[in-house]
């Protein structure tokens, strides 16, 4: 499993090929959330999925001083998951979009046929696990999202938004969170603006506000109380002299910006402009903090879960294993028993009983035994005890004892 910051254009659509291309990769599930971008792969090869990911980010994002992605494998990539979708490994702990961000990326994968048996069952098992914890904890009772945290510290700045006049820049995942808290909040008007004019056509009938294209920016700005920038853009999308042009109409009317963009799409000399304030990502870290204190105990009681669970995947998976080789034991036995079954049925009419019987237990117990014996032998030779002692356990032999 990949985890990877998605912050330039492209990537998401680069590693899924990547994985889509791969003979070694079985089945795959690319999950993306406001913030981040996972891949997760059923693969035997996971130093060769490694290489190639690390590759295809490496190709994607143009700079290299800082190394924002992480690889994980088996159960520590189950336990991540099973983390991303309890809301523990977010950065508002216990937010609730994360689940149904999960779950559509896991059901658009399904769609799509990149889906079978290992990650069914271990997407459909996470989606359990989130439940169990929301439901068996208050991890996410009175949890905010980042979205819902920007519009707490809009709250904060401003006082309540009542009659208050919101800016929306964006019509992604992020600014769809931040529309859903502004629900109740009554803003006097909201606008919207979006690079794709339908999306933020979309947005704004959700909130009973009104879409603006991007070449009004300038005007926008000029008439809200606070704008909420939430693009996807690699580059900035606010700058100085933008806010400065917004202002000229405003003067005596401060302007609070909240930039939640990864990366910011807003230029720090934004607040060289008098009357406007600024705040990032970085200014939800005391929200977040507060967040996390107020639910240490409900993280414990979360992750008392995902460990039960784990667990329960690790028996299940061991109890396969030995069901597998049982069956498989079987299987052998009873073709064994079969071929000479049959060969004794066609002596038997010329030999004696006896003695075909006799041949034919022999010959059961030499053909099941003859593998064991030799690879019981290497073992021996190879000075592997372990090996010799599972066979003793498993046939029910005891050791002979020293005669004093």
């Amino acid at each position: 499993m990949a985890c990877l910051i998605d912050i330039v254009p492209g990537l998401e659509k680069a590693v899924t090929a990547a994985l889509a291309d791969s003979p070694d990769v079985d089945e795959y599930v690319v999950v993306r959330t406001c913030n981040r971008l996972e891949a997760y792969a059923a693969t035997e090869a996971n130093e060769s999925i490694r290489r190639r990911l690390e590759a295809t980010v490496r190709q994607a994002i143009p700079f290299q001083e800082r190394e924002f992605w992480y690889f994980l494998e088996d159960q520590n990539s189950v336990k991540h998951l099973f983390s991303v979708v309890c809301g523990i490994d977010s950065l508002i702990v216990g937010e609730d979009q994360i689940q149904h961000q999960v779950r559509e990326s896991f059901a658009q994968a399904k769609t799509a046929g990149n889906v079978g048996p290992v990650l069914n069952a271990l997407f459909e098992e996470a989606i359990v696990v989130g439940k169990r914890v929301r439901t068996e904890t208050d991890l996410n009772k009175g949890a905010v999202s980042v979205g819902s945290a920007a519009i707490e510290l809009a709250e904060q700045r401003l006082g309540p938004l009542v009659g208050k006049t919101v800016s929306i820049l964006g019509a992604g995942d992020m600014a769809g969170v931040i529309a859903k808290n502004l629900a109740g909040k009554r803003p006097n008007t909201v606008f919207v603006s979006n690079r794709t004019f339908d999306r933020a056509q979309e947005l704004a009938r959700e909130l009973a506000g009104t879409a603006v294209t991007m070449d009004r920016m300038d005007e926008m700005i000029s008439r809200s109380d606070v704008v909420l920038v939430a693009t996807s853009a690699p580059h900035d999308v606010v700058r100085q002299v933008n806010v400065a042009a917004a202002m000229k109409s405003r003067p005596a009317k401060p302007l609070l910006i909240i930039d939640v963009s990864v990366p910011t799409n807003v230029t720090a000399d934004v607040t060289s402009v008098p009357g406007v304030s600024l705040s990032t990502m970085a200014a939800l870290d005391a929200i977040a903090a507060k967040n996390v204190e107020k639910r240490k105990n409900e993280i414990s009681a979360a992750e008392r879960i995902i460990a039960q669970e784990l667990a329960k995947i690790d028996r299940t998976e061991k109890q396969r294993r030995a069901n597998e080789a049982i069956r498989r034991l079987g299987q052998m036995a009873e073709e064994i028993r079969q071929n000479e079954a049959t060969a004794a049925k066609n002596r038997i009419r010329n030999t004696d009983a006896d003695e075909v019987i006799d041949d034919l237990t022999k010959a059961i117990v030499k053909q099941i035994s003859a593998e064991f014996i030799k690879n019981l032998r290497i073992a021996a030779e190879q000075g592997d005890t372990t090996t010799c002692a599972t066979a003793e356990k498993l046939f029910g032999l005891t050791r002979p004892t020293k005669k004093e």
